[in-house]
């Protein structure tokens, strides 16, 4: 394992993984600082990438290597994971970063629509408020695309039952629980951190000639 998984690095991580992240830095990357942004700055995808830019450009002003918990959520996602010192996540969404990507698609294709815990906690400021559109669109909407309501449930806070039937009865879908370990989720991150070293790495070696 690189010397960067354990010394000083920066994450820049959605709000929607924050107890995810935050375990397993306590546990396996100490060192490294963290930075969270809302993850209601989805529902507006030019302000996500502008405060993506903005954090982006304080922390590697001060630190050696960044690396973004981050799906596919902004169009201008591959630009930012294009600069020097930077590594993103691989995978569409926090989804896929937590469920893995054989796991994820087989879900999907049975037409689940996933939900993690900070979302369950603020499913009304999604919908509809976040969406901007009334209950018979989102339902109809949702309906169309998907046949139940999946909550992760990672293990660090107890199911929140109320709001998921709530959220569940609006979407008027069946919901289900499953358990999803961190594993998944570690390993993609790891990746991403060596993948981060390696860019650094080489940024350092041009400049230096």
């Amino acid at each position: 394992m690189s010397d960067f998984l354990r010394t000083d690095g920066v994450i820049i991580c959605c709000s929607a993984l924050k107890r995810e992240v935050e375990s397993l830095c306590r546990t396996h990357w100490q060192r490294h600082r963290l930075v969270f942004l809302p993850s209601l700055l989805h529902m507006h995808s030019e302000r996500l990438a502008s405060s993506l830019e903005s954090a982006m450009e304080t922390e590697l002003g001060r630190s050696r290597g960044l690396v973004l918990i981050y799906g596919d959520c902004c169009a201008r996602m591959t630009a930012l994971e294009a600069l020097p010192m930077v590594a993103r996540t691989k995978g569409k969404n926090c989804f896929e970063l937590l469920l893995g990507h054989a796991e994820y698609h087989r879900l999907s294709h049975e037409g689940a629509f996933f939900i993690v815990p900070e979302w369950t906690e603020h499913w009304k400021e999604f919908f509809p408020k976040g969406l901007g559109i009334n209950c018979e669109n989102v339902v109809g909407s949702m309906r169309k695309m998907h046949n139940k309501l999946i909550y992760l449930d990672t293990g660090l806070v107890q199911r929140p039952e109320k709001e998921l039937c709530e959220c569940a009865e609006y979407l008027r879908l069946p919901y289900e629980s499953l358990s999803v370990s961190l594993e998944h989720l570690r390993a993609t991150v790891e990746e991403a951190l060596l993948r981060c070293i390696t860019k650094v790495f080489l940024f350092e070696m041009k400049l230096s000639k």
